[in-house]
């Protein structure tokens, strides 16, 4: 399936960067194609949450002090988290979402991601920088859960 406009949800697992020419998405046990990069996908849906790309960053920026690699909130509502595994811009950068990963485990000096749905995923990142990535995100969602439950 190949589809031009991708609207994160609760079963996207990661948005893969294969190159300039799109992306592969990995929703449950299904693969969708995208003609765009999934800086382009990410992007869209920081809008579609209402807000943007650097709003979003900033919002990450001031919470976990970092100025690089940073995870973001997609979806306030939905407490979508999403990270990245290299620069944003690069067009070979895979988003992870945080809230689909059961397990995770090193292989040949990569990554196997278990996901609720769908199959293992191997990636491109070393077993430490993978746990970096989760614990910030996780901190992240933590604070979002938090300043959520003190507005009501």
């Amino acid at each position: 399936m190949i589809q031009n406009e991708y609207e994160i949800n609760s079963k996207t697992n990661a948005i893969i960067g294969i190159s300039k020419k799109g992306s592969i998405i990995l929703e449950g046990e299904r693969e969708i194609y995208s003609t765009h990069i999934p800086q382009e996908i990410i992007e869209r849906n920081c809008e579609y949450g209402g807000s943007t790309f650097n709003g979003r960053l900033k919002n990450s920026q001031l919470h976990l002090g970092k100025k690089y690699k940073l995870p973001i909130v997609i979806s306030e509502i939905k407490e979508t988290i999403m990270f990245p595994t290299k620069s944003y811009y690069d067009d070979t950068c895979c988003w992870i979402s945080l809230n689909n990963i059961v397990k995770y485990e090193e292989v040949d000096k990569k990554v196997c991601i278990y996901f609720k749905e769908g199959k293992p995923q191997i990636f491109d990142i070393s077993i430490e920088t993978l746990e970096i990535e989760v614990l910030r995100a996780s901190k992240l969602l933590l604070i979002l859960k938090t300043r959520k439950k003190d507005e009501f």
